[in-house]
């Protein structure tokens, strides 16, 4: 690989994977759309909320949220791994940290906001841990893919 392209896939590691997480954020919307939608339960299911299946009971904004926690990282991760010519285990942990960096902000202020009733906490814990699985799981598969020789 020449030089100019090393270099100007270097450049592209950050806004490819920012966009590629804005990009991301469109199919889990309609996928949360699509469980409200086809969410009701038939009526011999052992297992229902308000005549909907577990994942349909689960308000849709909630759930979008705890969509776009495992996912963004996750897709972050493993986007900026695969455009960096090269250091690819690196960049997946410079990458982690970098969202954890912003995810600890975006935690700060909510906190300091107080804007969460009395089961708050538990969505607030149910999104730290999300998002922790979410970059854990990117930089599993940027390890296993660099272990099983995937370096372009």
């Amino acid at each position: 690989m020449s030089k100019p392209v090393q270099v100007l896939r270097w450049l592209g590691v950050l806004p490819g994977a920012f966009l590629c997480v804005f990009l991301v954020t469109f199919p889990i919307h309609w996928a949360v759309m699509l469980i409200q939608i086809f969410g009701s339960s038939a009526p011999d299911t052992l297992i229902s909320i308000d005549d909907k299946t577990l994942l349909a009971a689960i308000p849709p904004e909630m759930l979008e949220r705890f969509g776009y926690a495992l996912f963004t990282p996750l897709v972050m991760v493993i986007v900026g791994t695969k455009i960096a010519p090269n250091f690819k285990f690196q960049t997946s942990i410079a990458l982690a940290v970098l969202w954890g960096i912003i995810f600890g902000a975006s935690m700060i202020v909510f906190i300091s906001q107080g804007q969460y009733s009395d089961w708050g906490w538990m969505r607030f814990a149910i999104t730290c841990l999300l998002g922790i699985g979410g970059v854990g799981l990117g930089l599993f598969l940027a390890y296993k893919g660099l272990k099983g020789g995937s370096q372009g």
